[in-house]
């Protein structure tokens, strides 16, 4: 099969791509489009895109999907390998003039907290569809990226009674976003040490201070824990160079000629992972090619 571009990804990255091209064919190894905000953070705000003041992740993905041809998309479809101007998948061989990389950090799995017995724990969770069930619980979150933030925001807003637990003194993610947030408790530098369970649910956790002169710890007594550790990406097979886990591109996005690599799964000098950058770099390269 021939086409003008071939977009590998179906995260809000490669369907804001899709979105703006003709004559594409789009491959997504999972069963949805979506990407990890999808199946993360389908609740999460999103404030910075450009033209859009404030929306939900979900309706953000609803929204780009609905500007683009589904007959274009091949779900289930994994690519294994990219040679020139081919593509090989687990189910064809395709060649295009351009070739986008757009998976993000790929599959992934959450990274958890380290600690004994947190696999046995049913309340200790790792992502979130809906935030209405927490309300007036009590719960510890740990994490200090934009996501963290973002969590500790909105479940502040449904419980006085939420901690937000981060191993450094400053956070990673913007730390406005819980400006304001007077039922948030903030425990910094702190770390995961121990849980006590009873059947499979967590009754409490304790944290231990991050400090070299002296051991302080805090028992914090929970009805959910919710982890924002990050993901563990399965390393892609891409045959490019990469710098640790990611895709290093040039000036023009390039991994190799006519082979662009885009989003999370690049990087470059002052590389930012958001959503809203990762369109603007659709939107320069897309002038380059054009």
């Amino acid at each position: 099969m021939n086409c003008k571009h071939i977009i590998i990804g179906g995260g809000p990255i490669g369907l804001y791509l899709a979105s703006k091209l003709d004559n594409y064919l789009l491959l997504e190894a999972s069963n949805e489009l979506g990407g990890q905000i999808t199946h993360l953070y389908p609740e999460k705000e999103i404030v910075d895109i450009k033209g859009i003041d404030s929306i939900k992740a979900k309706d953000y993905i609803s929204l780009l999907i609905s500007k683009i041809d589904l007959k274009n998309v091949h779900l289930n479809e994994k690519v294994i390998g990219i040679e020139n101007n081919k593509v090989i998948t687990s189910k064809g061989e395709y060649f295009a003039d351009n070739i986008f990389i757009v998976t993000g950090l790929g599959f992934s799995s959450p990274r958890k907290l380290g600690i004994e017995n947190e696999e046995k724990c049913k309340n200790i969770l790792y992502s979130l569809a809906d935030f209405k069930f927490l309300k007036d619980k009590k719960v510890a979150i740990f994490g200090g990226g934009d996501s963290a933030l973002d969590w500790a925001k909105e479940i502040s807003a449904l419980s006085d009674n939420v901690s937000l637990i981060h191993r450094r003194t400053e956070f990673r993610g913007n730390p406005d976003t819980i400006k304001g947030c007077k039922n948030l408790k903030l425990y910094l530098p702190y770390v995961p040490y121990s849980l006590k369970y009873e059947g499979d649910i967590c009754k409490s956790i304790t944290i231990k201070k991050v400090s070299e002169a002296l051991e302080e710890f805090i028992e914090l007594d929970v009805d959910f824990v919710l982890v924002n550790y990050g993901q563990i990406a399965e390393q892609n097979n891409f045959p490019f160079e990469k710098e640790g886990a990611f895709l290093k591109v040039n000036e023009k996005f390039e991994v190799a000629p006519h082979v662009y690599a885009l989003g999370d799964g690049s990087t470059y000098e002052n590389k930012k992972r958001r959503i809203a950058p990762g369109n603007e770099e659709v939107d320069k390269l897309l002038k380059l090619i054009d």
